[in-house]
């Protein structure tokens, strides 16, 4: 009977324990399915949220497009956010090729190009592609740079001509447009200075004496003078 009634004893104590194992262990199994808290996203920007498309260059020059990226950079971050944010055009671009949607942007850059008109049906969802409420198209309508070489021929001289047009993605309206040219001419040689040389037939020798104010400089100011006018949200 003592053999019976330990073995009865020891059984029960082993269920006990299984039982408070079992029990101990749903916590942690209803806390595994529980939803993940996921960190809040941030506060959306009150500003003007700008796309914008890749820069129509219709100048000619190889060169322009580089700078305009690199100008565009510079002065969109000059632009308080909360008056616009700005997605460049290698942003852009890399984001619509990845969706396999860079052929919409193109068409809509193209047919403002040429008759100033947005393609309201390309330009349809770009706004969830992009994360934008308007677009922005730019063209380069002049880049030159004129260098003289000879004494006589006038000053070198750095032109560019810019147009710029802002529409909303969603009501296909004309929000802001603005055009800018600019002829910036170098400083006049001074024949008298000793320094700037030339030879018999009047072509300059003197290194950068003839040197064309720098695109760069150009393009900047210009930017700069158009956004100053860019309107809000």
């Amino acid at each position: 009977m003592i053999r019976i009634r330990t073995l009865r004893t020891t059984v029960f104590a082993l269920a006990v324990s299984a039982v408070l194992v079992i029990a101990g262990g749903l916590p942690t199994a209803r806390a595994a399915k529980d939803p993940e808290v996921k960190p809040e996203a941030p506060p959306a920007t009150k500003g003007l949220r700008v796309a914008v498309l890749p820069v129509v260059n219709a100048s000619g020059d190889v060169d322009a497009d580089k700078i305009m990226e690199d100008v565009l950079r510079e002065r969109f971050n000059d632009v308080d956010h909360a008056r616009a944010v700005f997605l460049l055009p290698s942003d852009v671009e890399r984001v619509l090729t990845d969706a396999n949607a860079l052929d919409r942007a193109l068409s809509v850059t193209g047919r403002w190009s040429k008759n100033g008109k947005l393609d309201s049906t390309a330009v349809n969802g770009l706004d969830s592609l992009l994360v934008a409420d308007a677009v922005l198209c730019i063209k380069i309508s002049e880049w030159e740079t004129k260098r003289v070489h000879n004494v006589g021929e006038g000053q070198s001289s750095t032109t560019i001509g810019l147009r710029f047009a802002l529409y909303g993605i969603r009501d296909k309206k004309k929000l802001w447009s603005k055009e800018v040219r600019e002829q910036r001419l170098a400083r006049e040689i001074d024949l008298t200075n000793s320094s700037v040389g030339y030879d018999g037939t009047g072509r300059i020798q003197t290194p950068n004496a003839n040197e064309p104010p720098r695109s760069h400089d150009v393009a900047s100011d210009l930017v700069r003078d158009a956004l100053k006018k860019f309107p809000t949200k």
